[in-house]
């Protein structure tokens, strides 16, 4: 589904757990994109086909997977990262995911990860040609990132901010407080689309700087920790 120019979601409409996915496009040299969080390829439970679901959503919007130069993951769940050697395999997209969470990527079965990203802008052998600023955002996990395209003010939080709500804490490396920080960071960044990882009481696309800021908002009165 296309949001503004070069900025589709993907958002998950199965019956079992998955998340949704983003792709920012021509965002890399050549008009190549990056893809956010590609999700399951089978989900674990109704065992529906998501990568191929995803594939075929991206193919409808008239875009092409072999364009896709970056698979970038949130963070290391499998709910976000097992589409990607998927992806890597059938030769579209290296793997990128944050220094310190490249060890549970690992341990989880994600393999080898291409790209290690640090928190600053975005930086991949000069193949980077809009600016993205790579946010850590720890506290649903340790090496949680969030990514804001400030050219389009969309911000990809991944599983720290979902619609009136906030991600778990109660997974190895969660940490409430280090999420509260997280919350509190964002919210002062100037976006105007907030893209959370998963369609909970909410598609999970949130449009407009007043809703976005009203997110926030309601997250710090009767969500906070």
């Amino acid at each position: 589904m296309k949001v503004i120019d070069n900025l589709y979601a993907y958002v998950w409409n199965g019956n079992d757990n998955n998340c949704n996915t983003y792709l920012f496009a021509e965002v890399l040299k050549e008009n190549r994109h990056i893809l956010i969080d590609p999700g399951h390829t089978i989900t674990p439970y109704l065992r529906e086909s998501a990568y191929e679901m995803l594939v075929k959503k991206i193919e409808q919007d008239g875009l092409k997977i072999e364009d896709i130069g970056i698979v970038l993951l949130t963070h290391a769940h499998p709910d976000h990262f097992e589409s990607a050697n998927k992806f890597k395999q059938s030769g579209h997209g290296i793997i990128a995911i944050y220094q310190s969470e490249e060890r549970i990527y690992q341990m989880l079965g994600g393999g080898k990860v291409d790209l290690i990203l640090k928190e600053g802008d975005l930086k991949w052998d000069s193949e980077v040609k809009e600016k993205l600023e790579i946010i850590h955002t720890p506290g649903h996990s340790p090496g949680h990132i969030s990514i804001f395209w400030p050219a389009k003010k969309a911000l990809a939080v991944g599983d720290v901010v979902f619609y009136h709500n906030t991600g778990r804490v109660d997974l190895p490396g969660g940490d409430p407080q280090q999420l509260k920080d997280s919350i509190d960071r964002l919210s002062k960044l100037e976006a105007e689309y907030l893209l959370c990882g998963h369609p909970y009481e909410n598609p999970g696309v949130i449009q407009g700087k007043d809703a976005v800021r009203k997110n926030f908002e309601f997250i710090k009165a009767n969500i906070w920790f």
